[in-house]
């Protein structure tokens, strides 16, 4: 082993890796997890209303831009919204890393989720990661959604659960931001809520819950007890739905609606 190590010292030479800049590697850059992020990102597509992908998707709280690159890659035209001041910088720092993303499939536009600078029955789908959960009011953003979807569009979202603001990380996150924005919150996504608030906003059949487990909290089975799981057995199939029903409640949601 030792051999063979040293076989590669030197081999890159006393070359320092450039500084990472988060607004391109994000998410495989990102402090957070990048294989819960592909994860949810893959769980966020298989939800597309497949029908209408020639229609633009809508990117709500796009960020950095990870999410919105993604989509292009997948040649579905795509527009990139978000609050904050550097979107096209994001945006444009991403094209210019690689000749591959179309431009032509990628727009932006920088406004307020609340009233949204976009006609109506624009979209064909809206992937809203990790956002809803900083919109101060809920009815007025899922009538914005509800208006810039064409019937038969989705809105998909992949958010934190009904315990998010009484956790230590983001109680320490949220008294860090509020020094940078004043306005910033953290609320908590309690499902029975954003079921009233999308009903309300037109979309009457209201949340379709998507359980799926977590990348970080993977149950694993060996062979004899997955054969128990496949064989009813009782305990070993509570095991796993009540860690299902727990994450997908508390912890993390994946869930969508559809204009009618």
């Amino acid at each position: 082993m030792n051999r063979r190590v040293g076989q590669f010292e030197g081999f890159f030479g006393d070359r320092r890796l450039p500084e990472l800049n988060p607004s391109l590697t994000e998410p495989f850059g990102a402090p957070r997890n990048a294989s819960r992020l592909m994860f949810d990102f893959g769980a966020m597509t298989s939800l597309l209303n497949s029908q209408l992908l020639h229609l633009p998707l809508l990117d709500f709280g796009a960020g950095t831009g990870w999410l919105s690159e993604l989509f292009v890659r997948m040649a579905i035209p795509t527009v990139s919204f978000d609050i904050h001041n550097n979107l096209e910088g994001c945006i444009q720092t991403r094209l210019d890393a690689d000749i591959r993303l179309d431009p032509e499939l990628w727009k932006y536009r920088q406004g307020d989720g609340h009233s949204m600078p976009f006609d109506s029955n624009t979209f064909g789908n809206l992937c809203c990661y990790d956002s809803l959960h900083h919109m101060h009011n809920y009815e007025k953003v899922f009538a914005e959604f509800h208006r810039v979807l064409t019937p038969g569009g989705r809105a998909i979202f992949i958010e934190p659960g009904a315990r998010h603001s009484h956790s230590p990380e983001t109680i320490a996150f949220l008294n860090a931001q509020k020094q940078l924005d004043p306005a910033w919150i953290e609320r908590d996504v309690i499902l029975e809520e954003i079921e009233e608030v999308a009903q309300k906003a037109g979309f009457k059949n209201g949340l379709q819950i998507v359980p799926i487990p977590h990348p970080n909290v993977l149950q694993e089975f060996s062979l004899e007890t997955w054969q128990d799981f496949r064989s009813n057995d009782e305990l070993v199939r509570l095991r796993f739905t009540d860690q299902l029903a727990q994450i997908n409640y508390d912890e993390r949601v994946l869930f969508y609606v559809e204009k009618i």
